[in-house]
C-alpha cells in the first residue's frame, strides 16, 4: 500500500504529490480536480491489473497515444491532458510515467498472490437507479459508469433474497422475472425508479460495495473467457509434463497460476458518498463503507466529499481506534458497543488532502501530525463563516431594538 502518484498541468489538477493508503480522502470546493485524481487513480490500478494478468503487454499502451485514447477516455478525461502535463504513479507491481507527450511503464518484477477488483462508484450512479436495467439511458455517460451498472445488475442478483440499506430501516428486493427494484419501509412500498434521490445516489454505491467486498473476502474466483481458460489448462499440462520439476515444485506452480486467477483486494473509489443524503443517513453510509473496506486486509478505499460530516464521522473512527489499541478488555468491549472494530481506522492507515486554489499551496494534507485526525478547520468552514456573519447581523439587530 502508500502507492504514490504525481501530477502536474492535468485538467483542474494543478501540482500534488500524494500517497495512497487504506483509507484516502479528498476535500476541496468544486472543479479542483477531486474526481480527477480519483479516476488516475483507477485508471492506474486497472492497468496494473490487466497487466499482471498478462491480458496486455506493456508495448500495447506505450505505443499509439493509448494512454489518451484508450485509458483517459475511459474516464473520459482525455482532454484534460496539457503539452506540459507530468502524471507519474509509483504501484505496487508496476510504475507508469507520462511525460512530454509520451507513456511508460516500469515493470518491477514483483509478485503479490491475487489480483485487484477495481471499481469506480461515479456521482452520477442515481442514473442506474433510473434507469435499472436500461442501457439506452448510460450511452451519453462515461464508460465507467456502463461498467457499474454492470456490477449494478450482478449485485441485485446476488442480493436475491433482498438487501438492507444501512439507513431509516428501509429494505431493497428485486424483482428479476418483471426487472424491477422495490424499496420498503416501515409501513410502505415504492419502487426503487419512483423512490427520494437519497435512496437512488446510495443505493447502488452501497448493494455493489458489499458484494464485491463479499466476493472478495470469498477468495472468488475470476470468470475467464474460453481463450483464457484454454491458456491456463496449456499452462497447468506443460507444467505437469515437465520431468525437471519435483511434485512439490509442480504443485508450487500450479497454486501460483490460481492465485493469478483469484480475486484478493477490492480498490473501491467513490465520488461523494453523501449525495442527497440527510447527516445520520451519511453516517450510517460511511460505517458501511468503512466496514466492507476492514473485510480485507488488502482493501483500499478512496472517497471525495463536499461534507463536514463525512469528516466528522472519519474523525470519530480514528478516535475511536486510537482508543481501542490503549484500552484494557473490558474498555474494549464498551468501545465496540459505540463503534464496532470494522468501523474504526488506524491513524497510520488514512491519508486525507485538501485542493483549493486559493490556498498558497494547492493540495496539502488536511491530517493533523500531533493528533493523528483531521484538522479542525477542515470539518466545516462554512459554519465557522455563517456564524460570523449571523454574529454580525444579531449585532445590527440589537441596536436597531435600542431605539
Amino acid at each position: 500500500m502508500n502507492e504514490r502518484l504525481i501530477v502536474k498541468s492535468f485538467g483542474p489538477v494543478k501540482d500534488l504529490d500524494i500517497l495512497f493508503k487504506k483509507v484516502t480522502l479528498f476535500i476541496g470546493d468544486q472543479g479542483t480536480g477531486k474526481s480527477c485524481v480519483a479516476k488516475l487513480f483507477s485508471m492506474f490500478k486497472w492497468t496494473e491489473k490487466v497487466l499482471s494478468q498478462k491480458k496486455y503487454k506493456i508495448s500495447f499502451f506505450e505505443q499509439y497515444n493509448r494512454f489518451k485514447t484508450k485509458l483517459c477516455a475511459y474516464h473520459r478525461i482525455e482532454s484534460f491532458i496539457n503539452e506540459d502535463s507530468y502524471i507519474k504513479f509509483e504501484g505496487i507491481l508496476y510504475d507508469f510515467l507520462y511525460e512530454n507527450g509520451n507513456f511508460n511503464v516500469i515493470d518491477k518484477h514483483k509478485d503479490i498472490n491475487g489480483i485487484s477488483k477495481v471499481m469506480y462508484v461515479p456521482a452520477e450512479r442515481s442514473i442506474v437507479s433510473v434507469a435499472e436495467n436500461k442501457s439506452k439511458l448510460l450511452k451519453e455517460l462515461p464508460d465507467s459508469s456502463e461498467t457499474f451498472s454492470d456490477e449494478f445488475v450482478n449485485a441485485k442478483k446476488f442480493f436475491k433474497d433482498g438487501y438492507n440499506l444501512p439507513f431509516e430501516g428501509l429494505r431493497f428486493e428485486y424483482d428479476s422475472l418483471n426487472d424491477t427494484g422495490w424499496i420498503y419501509g416501515t409501513d410502505y412500498k415504492v419502487r426503487l425508479i419512483n423512490a427520494s434521490s437519497g435512496v437512488q445516489s446510495s443505493l447502488p454505491m452501497c448493494i455493489v460495495s458489499e458484494y464485491l467486498s463479499r466476493k472478495i473476502a470469498e477468495k472468488e474466483e475470476i470468470r475467464l473467457s474460453k481463450e483464457e481458460k484454454d491458456k491456463l489448462e496449456k499452462q497447468v499440462a506443460e507444467i505437469m509434463q515437465n520431468a525437471d520439476y519435483s511434485d512439490s515444485i509442480k504443485d508450487m506452480m500450479i497454486r501460483q497460476l490460481s492465485f493469478a486467477n483469484r480475486y484478493d483486494r477490492f480498490i473501491n473509489i467513490v465520488e461523494e458518498p453523501e449525495l442527497n443524503l440527510f447527516p445520520r443517513s451519511q453516517m450510517e453510509v460511511l460505517f458501511s463503507l468503512i466496514s466492507n473496506n476492514a473485510s480485507t486486509n488488502e482493501n483500499m478505499l478512496v472517497l471525495t466529499t463536499h461534507s463536514p460530516y463525512s469528516l466528522a464521522i472519519i474523525n470519530a473512527m480514528i478516535m475511536g481506534a486510537k482508543t481501542y489499541a490503549n484500552a484494557d478488555e473490558a474498555l474494549r468491549k464498551q468501545i465496540k458497543d459505540i463503534l464496532p472494530e470494522n468501523c474504526q481506522i488506524e491513524a497510520e492507515n488514512i491519508a486525507a488532502y485538501r485542493l483549493s486554489y486559493s490556498d498558497k499551496c494547492y493540495c496539502q494534507s488536511v491530517i493533523n501530525d500531533q493528533t493523528g485526525l483531521i484538522s479542525k478547520n477542515e470539518l466545516d468552514s462554512a459554519s465557522d463563516d455563517l456564524m460570523r456573519m449571523f454574529n454580525s447581523l444579531y449585532m445590527y439587530y440589537a441596536k436597531t431594538l435600542t431605539k
